[in-house]
């Protein structure tokens, strides 16, 4: 059932003060933002909504019929997200007792770290995994933090203004509409009006760092302009949904407006343009005259979540925002065209490209994409996108495979099929070696508790039912807990190519971010959860694994 959005918006007039910043980044960014339409009428890029098709997306159900699983297999599934339940609480009493308030726990060293401004950045992000697993004493306690948090004392740091939305936006809204507290909610509008001074910029791009404090934005490399896709390009779900509940389209606007600008400066295929195949943006970006930099696109690590953005905003806005799913079809057309190969062992993989070159490197962050693709391709209904979903991801998951520690590597390159300079290019024969052994060579060996390819082995169990993707994701867990799992927490492993319990000896890397509690432990436990747990029919999830309801309708306006 879809609520109206004026029955949600009832403390819209109690926190019309809280506004003024957001209005206040400036009109030329409001004016310039056409990127979004209502069904039925012509979008900034010329498409059409057709009314009739959104309502057949709207009664689209996508998520398996889980009725007739066996007694057996449920009673299996339930004691293996026990297990993951029982990871998140090891990992939480370790932060608890060490760090609690702070952005993450040194785990080896039992002290607290500032990495995000100092908000808690662990003990937002985790919000919504407290709740969903029933740790509703854990999240009240965590919620009576949230309420005193200063987001004006910026913890002696810039603010990331991707992360911060990602981690600190995405999670307080989905506190919210889990909980409906509204302390959530006012928190949300108050880090998003602070972090609208980032978009006050000649063409309502943002930058990449904010001084909280005084509201001047900077590139993370000092002196420069520069940006990247990603991080100019991912607040479309969590803007999308602040106009929503604020009735305020101002952060919509912004969010939007960062497309239209990219779009309007860049041509692709025009002589001295970056920009050279329509779909697939570069990811270099000069955020202050709006051009693509270089000519290389990339799926993985700096791209990955606009075009994640691109297809989620679109199922988030009730199927009604047309430009998004026209950018969406014509990027993942290009990207089947020109962004995947055949590896030398038969996989499908993703890789880089530089105008229309291909480069066979990829990295985990590439995982995310057969769970998104599969998605869109249910509630779309193709075969084919929803095909090569599967394929990519036996790509990915066979770097897990493939290893004694059951764990993927941060970033390999495969060698192609018939491309015999990819493997005599090789920097070293044991590099070859690896090529022959594994199918890949690894570039970046460790694994950090990363969730890109749990989150698509959920993705597909959910989608098809089919217990192999959850028995993979199992077997990842139990090489977390093999590798990573130590007192008063998790860790990363330096070289997944060593089975720690095999070996007698942990290699670790001491690095827990906030998205092992919000997306790692979360798409685990969803994955061996009752399957009406936030149903892929009534939830979407930001990049961040955040779920944002889908029951809000949306007529177009705000």
């Amino acid at each position: 059932m879809r609520v109206p959005l004026l029955s949600i918006c009832v403390a819209a007039a109690a926190m019309a003060a809280t506004t003024v910043a957001a209005s206040a980044y400036g009109a030329r960014a409001t004016a310039a933002a056409a990127g979004y339409q209502a069904a039925g009428t012509t979008n900034s890029q010329g498409g059409t909504a057709s009314a009739s098709r959104v309502e057949a997306l709207r009664s689209r159900r996508v998520q398996y019929d889980f009725s007739n699983e066996s007694a057996h297999d449920k009673k299996i599934r339930r004691a293996r997200a026990q297990s993951i339940k029982e990871g998140f609480v090891h990992a939480w009493s370790g932060y608890s007792k060490y760090a609690y308030g702070a952005d993450e726990l040194d785990v080896l060293n039992k002290q607290p770290k500032t990495t995000r401004n100092g908000w808690g950045a662990t003990l937002v992000d985790a919000l919504d995994t407290l709740w969903i697993m029933g740790l509703k004493d854990e999240f009240a306690k965590a919620r009576d933090f949230v309420a005193a948090i200063d987001f004006r004392r910026d913890g002696g740091q810039l603010a990331k203004v991707f992360e911060t939305n990602i981690r600190y936006v995405g999670g307080l809204l989905s506190a919210y509409e889990l909980s409906s507290d509204t302390v959530f909610l006012d928190k949300a509008v108050e880090l998003a009006d602070i972090l609208m001074a980032a978009f006050d910029t000649p063409l309502g791009i943002p930058w990449q760092m904010l001084n909280v404090t005084s509201g001047v934005g900077s590139s993370e490399s000092a002196g420069t302009n520069d940006s990247n896709l990603a991080e100019v390009g991912t607040f479309q779900m969590e803007f999308f949904r602040l106009s929503q509940l604020t009735a305020n389209a101002t952060y919509h606007e912004a969010a939007q407006n960062v497309i239209t600008m990219l779009l309007r400066k860049n041509d692709a295929g025009a002589p001295g343009s970056s920009y050279v195949v329509p779909g697939l943006y570069p990811v270099g970006i000069d955020m202050i005259n709006g051009t693509f930099t270089k000519s290389s696109a990339y799926w993985g690590g700096g791209g990955d979540s606009f075009y994640e953005y691109l297809a989620k905003t679109w199922v988030l806005s009730d199927f009604m925002l047309e430009r998004d799913r026209e950018l969406w079809s014509q990027s993942i057309d290009a990207f089947a065209k020109y962004a995947v190969a055949e590896s030398s062992n038969g996989y499908l993989f993703t890789g880089f490209v530089d105008g229309t070159k291909f480069y066979p490197y990829t990295d985990t962050f590439t995982n995310f994409i057969p769970g998104t693709l599969a998605l869109v391709s249910k509630i779309v209904g193709s075969d084919k996108y929803f095909s090569l979903a599967s394929s990519l991801l036996e790509a990915g998951y066979s770097v897990f495979e493939k290893m004694p520690s059951s764990l993927g590597a941060e970033s390999i390159r495969f060698v192609r099929k018939n491309v015999p300079s990819d493997y005599t290019a090789l920097p070293s024969q044991a590099a070859k070696d690896q090529v022959d052994r594994y199918g890949f060579v690894l570039q970046r060996p460790y694994y950090v508790l990363r969730p890109e390819l749990i989150e698509s082995l959920y993705y597909m169990y959910r989608l098809t039912g089919d217990v192999v993707y959850a028995d993979r994701a199992w077997k990842i867990w139990q090489g977390i807990q093999r590798n990573c799992r130590v007192a008063n927490g998790y860790v990363g492993t330096a070289d997944v190519t060593v089975d720690a319990f095999a070996a007698g000896v942990k290699n670790t890397v001491d690095s827990t971010e906030s998205f092992f509690f919000a997306e790692t432990l979360l798409y685990l436990y969803l994955t061996f959860a009752d399957q009406d747990t936030i149903s892929l029919d009534d939830w979407v999830f930001t990049t961040e694994a955040h779920p944002l309801s889908r029951s809000i309708a949306f007529d177009g306006t705000f």
